[in-house]
């Protein structure tokens, strides 16, 4: 009799432990698109971007996966899978179709390509992404780790497919600004936007072109001409718009009568003074500044992110009363900070908080200016290395520039936060005898305990 309920209890319990299962999958299943991304580099979670883009698509498109299956690239097809089939599961306009390109001839002499390729697909047009273009190897390579791109340019080319509205931005030189071969990232990021880009070397040209949309002065290092400000004043009234982001000079406070001159004509002060954060001290250096974001449509949805640029170098900034501009404080430095007035001191590495002379943190590092009836109009940065190759990368620098640029040119859905690039799988070298160890404990060891244990309980029961 206590055998019999022992069995039936047992056999009660297992009913039980299987119906809970059974119950709990239909009811995950019923959850629909409901996953729990738990790998180290949040690699199924998309961006805000790339939902949006995602959200945005009315009409079908097919993404055809087209690869080269062999031993060596295995694990990079299964990630480009992978990702796509992300995007597939949030819009049923999307549509993946995979196919073995070595057996596909037709198709890769359709669409021109020769190496395992992702093909969007809309109606008559189409856009190849390249698979090898999505991995970078890190360092030396040796070692098998790459950083993986693929939501960035899928999403890119999505949005590009979407959308036939192109934007103009120019660059000015002439004046040791920034270059655009200096700003290779950023450059290729406004063009994946459907922002073409274009040097500009006023004096030759004698005027900013009708159809820029945006004329950008990026760290410059000399000071605009008389006549050269009056062909930028034009443009200016004419409908342009201008992102102006200073560089450091040391004898800026002197030289630069015209660059103030065309802050001033949006309300903005340049304070000629060197931000020193000490609250940064300890890891970057005081002349390092994560800054505070205000609120604004270029920061809000980094802020919320805490995606943050970090600049160095910043030039302090106040403004003042005119009627012509609504301004908005876009970024602040910490309330420890202050901008160092004494640019020879600084110079030689001697700064001292001089509540007399020095502005007292926290302070403005840049303002966008809107016209009153709420167009943007321009924005005006305190720095500008943040820019440039060695440092986009870092922290929220290449959103923040971005945002800024997709503000001035109206392209609200442009405002988010961009896809990251992803840290790929690292190779493992194993030597002869960790191979033998790993084999022994997963494949014997671990087993082997659970049938002995097993053996027991039954030995025991048994005895009972």
């Amino acid at each position: 009799m206590k055998k019999w309920l022992s069995h039936t209890n047992s056999t009660v319990l297992s009913v039980a432990v299987i119906g809970i299962f059974i119950l709990l999958t239909l009811f995950l299943n019923s959850l629909g698109g409901f996953q729990l991304d738990l790998t180290s580099n949040k690699q199924y979670t998309l961006s805000d971007q790339s939902l949006t883009a995602i959200k945005d698509v009315k009409d079908d498109v097919n993404i055809l996966v087209l690869t080269v299956e062999n031993a060596n690239n295995t694990v990079l097809n299964r990630e480009v899978t992978d990702m796509v089939e992300e995007y597939t599961k949030r819009n049923s306009k999307l549509k993946i179709k995979q196919y073995n390109l070595t057996q596909e001839p037709a198709l890769a002499s359709k669409y021109g390509i020769t190496g395992s390729s992702i093909v969007l697909e809309q109606g008559d047009q189409h856009k190849v992404i390249d698979i090898a273009s999505l991995f970078t190897a890190t360092g030396d390579g040796s070692d098998g780790s790459y950083q993986f791109t693929g939501e960035e340019k899928l999403t890119q080319a999505l949005m590009n497919m979407s959308s036939t509205e192109m934007h103009k931005m120019v660059f000015l030189t002439g004046h040791e600004e920034l270059s655009l071969a200096q700003m290779t990232t950023l450059q290729s990021s406004l063009e994946q936007n459907n922002v073409q880009t274009e040097e500009l070397q006023l004096n030759q040209a004698g005027k900013v072109p009708e159809d820029a949309d945006v004329l950008a002065i990026i760290g410059p290092q000399r000071d605009l001409s008389d006549t050269e400000m009056k062909a930028i004043r034009t443009y200016l009234s004419n409908g342009g718009k201008l992102l102006l982001s200073l560089g450091f000079v040391e004898d800026m406070k002197s030289s630069w009568k015209n660059i103030d001159a065309l802050m001033a004509d949006y309300g903005v002060v340049d304070e000629h003074a060197v931000m020193v954060d000490n609250q940064q001290a300890s890891t970057m250096g005081p002349l390092w500044v994560v800054p505070e974001y205000g609120t604004h449509a270029i920061t809000d949805k980094l802020a919320a992110s805490q995606l943050y640029p970090m600049l160095s170098l910043s030039i302090a900034l106040t403004s003042k009363e005119q009627d012509k501009y609504t301004l908005s404080p876009l970024i602040q430095s910490s309330s420890d900070s202050y901008g160092e007035t004494n640019i020879g001191g600084l110079l030689q590495n001697e700064t001292t908080n001089d509540a007399e002379e020095d502005i007292q943190g926290p302070v403005e590092l840049g303002y966008a200016a809107d016209t009153t009836d709420g167009k943007p109009k321009a924005v005006i940065l305190g720095s500008s290395i943040f820019m440039q190759d060695s440092e986009i990368a870092n922290g929220g620098n290449r959103d923040f520039i971005l945002n800024t640029v997709n503000y001035l040119s109206e392209k609200e859905n442009g405002l988010t936060i961009r896809p990251r690039v992803q840290a790929g799988y690292e190779m493992a070298y194993l030597n002869g005898e960790q191979a033998r160890t790993i084999f022994f404990v997963a494949i014997v060891a671990f087993p082997l305990i659970f049938v002995i244990i097993g053996v027991l309980l039954w030995w025991r029961r048994r005895r009972v």
